[in-house]
Formats: structure tokens, C-alpha cells, sequence
């Protein structure tokens, strides 16, 4: 069975084979692992030295500390990516506020974002479309099925949806089938190659 996670030192999201594996790779594995070798060299000594890299469960704690965060910050803390953070404040559903050049967002803001995503219905509703004439006093001996046309005229699928495209021709679904007007193919293509 294959867990879907996200690396510790990177924060790549990767398939694990176990519920225990950290790490997308065995190189990031050894990179972390030095890291906080790294880091305990450093505070034995008393040097105080920023590492190169912060590993991604730390930049979660980071970003939990602050109370405005920058898109980045969003992405990390929601767990997608930038330009989704960025669509959402282009729709109008998360507010922000600029800083000179920098884009800045509440943290409130972000946490009634989620509670009104929550709210939402999981699965919108289809709209019906407006039954037709023909769909309402629907016969079945008076429509061809598409297939129907391909065998009787001997033509393409492709060409049938031509020309039904550019005659403006009314296609009646029902079920799994949709169903044209024998006059109308008739007008197109004339009498059935193909007896019936």
C-alpha cells in the first residue's frame, strides 16, 4: 500500500511504501541527517551560524510563529502551491494588503478561508438544461442513434458531428445514446445506403 507524504528536508510530496518514511530520497535522508550534525558541531562550539538550508517540518513551525505571512508562507501552511495561493486572491476569496512590494495575509484571514471551504457542499449541483420540444415528445422510431448513421450512410463519426455542428441540428440525449431526427440526417446525407 502506498502512503502519500511529504519529504522532511525538502517538502516534496512522494508515495511512501511505510506510514514511518520521512524522506522522498535516500540523498535527502543523508543531506537532513547532516544538517543536524551540522547544527550540533555549531552549538557544542558556541559558534552561532546559520545552515544553508531550513528543513521543511522547521519552516511549518516557522511560519506557525508569525502572525502575517507571505504567499510562500500561505503555500507552506496549506500545503499547495504558490500560484494556487495566488488564484485564490485573484478570486476575490482570501483578502491581503501590500507592504511596499511584499504581499501580506492575515492569519485570521487564511483560518476563515478554510472554515468558509468547509462549509461548502463537497459536490456542486448540475444544472438541468431546458428540455426541447423534440426532447419532450421524444420517439425513438423517429431518431437514428449516432451509430446508427455510421452504418446506415457508410461516414465517419467525425463528419456526422460536422455536420450537425454546422446545420445547427438538434442532438437529443438519452441515457448513454444521443439520438437525431431521421428527416434531418435525411436532409444531410439523403436515403440510407444501407437498408434498415
Amino acid at each position: 500500500m502506498l502512503v502519500n507524504k511529504r519529504c522532511t528536508y525538502c517538502g516534496k510530496q512522494f508515495q511512501a511504501q511505510t506510514t514511518k518514511t520521512r524522506y522522498c530520497s535516500h540523498a535527502c535522508n543523508q543531506k537532513h541527517y547532516k544538517q543536524i550534525a551540522k547544527k550540533e558541531r555549531l552549538q557544542e562550539t558556541g559558534q552561532v551560524k546559520e545552515v544553508d538550508k531550513i528543513a521543511f517540518v522547521d519552516k511549518i513551525e516557522i511560519v506557525k510563529a508569525r502572525e502575517y505571512l507571505s504567499i510562500e508562507d500561505c503555500a507552506i501552511l496549506l500545503n499547495v502551491s504558490r500560484s494556487s495561493i495566488k488564484r485564490i486572491i485573484e478570486n476575490g476569496e482570501l483578502l491581503c494588503f501590500n507592504v511596499l512590494s511584499r504581499v501580506l495575509i492575515a492569519r485570521r484571514d487564511i483560518e476563515t478561508y478554510c472554515r468558509n471551504e468547509l462549509k461548502k457542499p463537497k459536490f456542486k449541483e448540475k444544472k438541468e438544461k431546458p428540455i426541447s420540444k423534440k426532447a419532450k415528445h421524444f420517439n425513438k422510431d423517429n431518431y437514428y442513434y449516432m451509430g446508427e448513421i455510421l452504418n446506415y450512410y457508410d461516414v465517419s463519426l467525425k463528419s456526422v458531428e460536422r455536420h450537425i455542428k454546422t446545420h445547427n441540428i438538434e442532438k437529443v440525449k438519452k441515457g448513454r445514446f444521443s439520438y437525431v431526427l431521421k428527416s434531418d440526417i435525411k436532409k444531410l446525407f439523403g436515403s440510407p445506403l444501407k437498408k434498415q
